[in-house]
């Protein structure tokens, strides 16, 4: 009778929280090595097209974050100044009304990094990764990530023709896990290259333990949790911890901006965290799980004077749809339209920098109402 409860406690649990059970021992010996042998749910499609471009000298860097919601941005704003240093840049523009359905990083990046819609009407048997399109039209491609690649997208980021993974033998359950800032270590500003190049970041971000993000010189608010028991810590705790994480990554944009201003390449930086993070809504904290709170993440866009004086009717158009609600399939044909891709077809109703768009009305049917 014992094991009977205690196997339906499981399954209970782990469908209310997920992975609440899986990441703890003795269960995470038998799940991690299911997972390990398991064949990647994502197929990827070869691109066979004879994809090019003329644009050429386009530097696009692609910061995926993790965990950030938009709401907490004092760019959008949040009544606390998290943003301190980019409310001070120009050329920034701030996306408050971004939607995701899925609320964990394997679920979520797959759709960020390929054509695959988060539209569940929209079958697809294999998908095509943003990489693989932009290696056939001869752009570099770097990801440069500070979180050990998981199956669910590991094939995704091989399709770059430079991988960097930092830090790769401490997982995000590890107090010594390295900070984002290292990331800048291992990123080249400079513009000797030729061509074009997309450089991909990939953040540990505002994931779960908090402190374990930031430095203590970053605790703007306080006081901090002091403990990874949840039960134990005070909801104030955990909100001053969470937003102490997005002072963290106000510093690392501001820092990356700042060095992108010498290129003179024309330059673009997307950041757009996976999903968001739930912070006590309904008495549910951290994400994967079911909830509104984690999905709308937030999204920024800065852009080089140069980028700018190139592209001013794009950037106009950019800065008109600040407030239109979009989903996160917009990345993948908005990069290609950006790079003005010929010879591949994409959805440019679904890019935000071309003068056809239409709002897709995802945040208003799936958050707001």
């Amino acid at each position: 009778m014992l094991s009977i409860f205690g196997v339906l406690t499981f399954f209970i649990v782990e469908n209310y929280k997920f992975d609440a059970f899986k990441n703890r021992l003795p269960y995470s010996i038998y799940f991690s090595t299911v997972k390990y042998f398991k064949k990647p749910n994502i197929k990827l499609k070869e691109v066979k097209e004879q994809v090019y471009t003329e644009e050429d000298n386009l530097h696009i860097i692609l910061v995926v974050g993790e965990s950030v919601r938009a709401d907490h941005l004092s760019l959008n704003g949040y009544d606390r100044i998290t943003n301190p240093l980019l409310s001070k840049q120009d050329n920034l523009v701030s996306f408050a009304n971004v939607y995701t359905p899925y609320t964990f990083t394997a679920q979520s990046l797959p759709h960020i990094l390929t054509d695959k819609s988060i539209n569940k009407k929209e079958k697809k048997q294999t998908v095509t990764s943003l990489y693989s399109v932009l290696n056939k039209a001869s752009f570099s491609t770097e990801w440069i990530g500070n979180q050990t690649l998981e199956k669910s997208y590991r094939d995704i980021i091989y399709s770059n023709k430079k991988k960097v993974i930092i830090d790769k033998f401490h997982s995000f359950l590890s107090f010594k896990k390295e900070k984002d800032l290292a990331l800048l270590r291992y990123f080249s500003a400079n513009d000797s290259f030729k061509g074009n190049k997309l450089t991909s970041l990939h953040m540990i971000g505002s994931h779960w333990y908090y402190n374990s993000r930031v430095d203590s010189s970053f605790y703007r608010f306080n006081p901090v949790i002091s403990s990874k028991y949840l039960g134990s810590l005070k909801k104030e705790e955990l909100i001053n911890s969470y937003d102490n994480t997005i002072v963290y990554l106000d510093y690392f944009l501001n820092e990356l901006i700042e060095r992108l201003k010498i290129s003179s390449k024309k330059t673009l930086l997307i950041y757009v965290s996976d999903h968001g993070e739930t912070l006590g809504e309904d008495g549910k904290w951290l994400h994967a799980q079911e909830h509104n709170a984690s999905k709308n993440p937030a999204m920024l866009v800065w852009y080089s004077d140069n980028f700018k004086s190139n592209y001013p009717l794009k950037i106009n158009h950019l800065i008109s749809k600040k407030n239109d609600s979009i989903s996160t399939d917009f990345l993948f044909h908005s990069i290609l339209d950006i790079g003005a891709l010929e010879n591949y077809k994409f959805k440019k109703i679904k890019a935000f920098l071309i003068n056809d768009y239409l709002s897709s009305g995802f945040l208003e049917n799936n958050i707001k109402a």
